[in-house]
């Protein structure tokens, strides 16, 4: 990360020669073909820009860039090997610092500079010719002779109206058109001439339907067109791309009955829409069934639920009897449905085989704001939403869930009743508006350590939630956490029960905002000999409309020794500050109001002058 922090402050220096030139050289070092082409292909879209890493996987799949990834292809897993492959070329790149890891968890982008290397790199190489001008306000398209001379071409999130009538491109073999919104008609015989074409994004276009000419792109192995919104029919013909392998139609008017001949199909993505909004419920059943080849499988919620809650459960049977799926996301409006999918399903029964964002029960709009914040791609995922009690079938999914959310539940007082021996897996855990939840977990019931590889908690809305952990914490217990978050918990006084904070070594952000009860943040009388050096790595400390709040700590015997960053509003009574003359010696940024600021009591002068300058009101 270094070097990409030197290329930013380089990039409008006279070196810039240099700097590439040092840059080709990485390059070229790179220790094979499939690394450099995977790198160059990130030129294809914007400068800084998020590429989501599963699309980028697919394309690079589609190409034919992931070594070795058709030599299975008789192997039930093949699609899944070569994610696999391509997620280790993608930590390559990123290790090297020729991609970039995004601050969204799901993407990479390249830095500009890079970006211009790829670009001249490509245009170098005989049969990589890139034709890249996404954003770029384009409202007509290129020439006929751009298109004629490129391998590649990206002409994503511009202005275009139109597309030529037809275009020579026999060599193309990735076309990227996403987001012209102004773009509603492909052209009769646009695809004609592009029979070696391999990618196809028009994901986000105006497009109402597809010309008959797509039936030629006989190499076609993906197409994007989710949130197609006005796309209502694709070409009788679609049963020519034999070789398509991956087909996303989220967010379109296409049902599922015109794509059902595609049942060589190895990753498919669809709306709850898509199975059709009519009563004629004949039509919507036994489609899915037919993708025996199926290997990844989403369906996600939209708005269209209408009539889901009465095919539900066939369709669940019939995604149970896809046998070489390993990857599924789907709603289940029902527990009993879940229980229908794990108890016939081939691919659970496998075990680790089977990677799930499971959705159970009701979600109505409000939820869908709270789970656009609960996306952790890689991880297996269950909500539980608007649901009662504790059903052994939530118990089995819990054992290989690492990211659960819990919102609006009843029936239960503690995390705990869903029992701790069914979460060594968890890393994530949201709790959202489950009034009934009073404590996280009680200590009294359990004898051995609990929530050992837990690295994230978040407590939201929650109204009777008194403490996080009542009872002893045995040894284990939440010594991978990182992040804590609690917001508007208005019964909670008790945050560090005891011996809580010496289990914490890895605690890095704490973040209360709107817990009206609390008064302390590590009490004291919870923590009377605490060690100095408790929360060793805690960076960040947010502290947010607490009217409550007196103390973060009662002295300033802790060491604070990873400290960077405080925020700290609406906490008036909150009157000293837990820092001496030699600790917090990382502390950079104290934010706060003047007034709060101005009124903190200090046993020392010396103190003050010290924080003075990282305070920022």
């Amino acid at each position: 990360m270094d070097a990409l922090n030197n290329l930013r402050r380089w990039e409008n220096t006279q070196g810039m020669d240099e700097v590439l030139e040092f840059l080709r050289f990485c390059y070229d070092n790179l220790d094979s073909d499939a690394k450099k082409v995977c790198f160059l292909y990130g030129a294809l879209y914007p400068e800084e820009y998020d590429i989501y890493i599963n699309y980028l996987l697919e394309c690079w799949r589609a190409e034919g860039f992931i070594p070795n990834a058709d030599e299975s292809i008789h192997d039930k897993n093949a699609f899944r090997d070569a994610r696999d492959k391509g997620h280790a070329i993608l930590d390559d790149l990123i290790n090297v610092s020729l991609l970039e890891s995004s601050e969204k968890r799901k993407c990479v982008k390249m830095n500009k500079v890079l970006r211009d290397m790829a670009l001249r790199i490509s245009s170098q190489i005989g049969d990589s010719k890139f034709l890249a001008k996404p954003c770029e306000g384009l409202e007509e398209p290129p020439n006929h002779e751009e298109w004629k001379k490129a391998s590649r071409i990206s002409l994503m999130d511009n202005e275009l109206c139109s597309l030529p009538e037809t275009v020579d491109c026999c060599d193309l073999l990735t076309l990227l058109l996403q987001r012209n919104k102004n773009l509603c008609v492909i052209p009769k015989f646009f695809f004609k001439s592009m029979s070696s074409l391999r990618v196809l994004d028009l994901h986000g276009t105006s497009i109402e339907s597809l010309p008959s000419s797509l039936s030629g792109l006989i190499s076609l192995k993906g197409l994007y067109l989710n949130s197609c919104s006005n796309l209502v029919e694709l070409p009788t013909q679609i049963e020519e791309l034999v070789q398509l392998e991956v087909l996303d139609i989220r967010g379109t008017k296409i049902s599922l009955v015109q794509v059902r001949c595609l049942f060589w199909l190895k990753c498919l993505r669809i709306s709850l829409s898509n199975f059709g909004t009519g009563s004629d419920t004949q039509n919507k059943l036994g489609n899915v069934s037919r993708f025996v080849s199926l290997e990844e499988f989403s369906v996600v919620i939209d708005s269209s639920k209408q009539s889901w809650d009465k095919i539900v459960e066939a369709i669940a049977t019939e995604v149970a009897s896809l046998e070489k799926l390993t990857s599924l996301q789907f709603c289940f409006p029902k527990v009993d449905c879940l229980e229908i999918f794990v108890t016939k399903s081939l691919a659970w029964k496998k075990g680790s085989c089977l990677t799930f964002q499971f959705a159970v029960g009701d979600h109505d709009s409000s939820c869908f704001q709270i789970l656009k914040s609960f996306d952790y791609p890689s991880y297996n995922r269950l909500t539980l939403v608007n649901s009662e009690g504790v059903n052994p079938v939530i118990s089995k999914v819990l054992m290989e869930t690492h990211a659960f959310a819990l919102i609006n539940h009843k029936g239960a007082s503690r995390l705990s009743d869903f029992g701790t021996e069914n979460m060594e897996n968890m890393l994530v855990c949201l709790i959202e508006r489950c009034d009934e939840i009073e404590t996280i977990i009680n200590g009294d019931v359990v004898t051995k350590g609990v929530l050992e590889c837990l690295e994230e908690l978040r407590i939201n809305n929650v109204l009777k939630l008194e403490s996080i952990w009542e009872g002893p914490v045995h040894p284990g217990s939440l010594t991978q956490l990182t992040t804590l978050t609690l917001t508007k918990c208005p019964e909670l006084k008790k945050i560090f029960s005891k011996g809580m904070v010496q289990q914490l070594p890895e605690l890095q952000h704490l973040r209360i905002k709107e817990c009206h009860q609390i008064e302390e943040i590590i009490m004291q009388s919870e923590n009377i000999e605490l060690e100095s050096s408790s929360l060793p790595r805690l960076k960040t400390l947010v502290l947010l409309d607490l009217p409550k709040l007196r103390s973060i700590w009662v002295n300033d015997s802790l060491k604070w020794p990873s400290l960077q960053s405080i925020k700290i509003s609406m906490c008036d009574r909150l009157k000293r500050l837990p820092f001496n003359i030699v600790n917090a010696t990382k502390l950079r940024f104290i934010e706060g109001q003047q007034t709060w600021w101005e009124e903190l009591v200090w046993e020392d002068d010396a103190v003050k002058q010290r924080l003075q300058p990282v305070f920022h009101p």
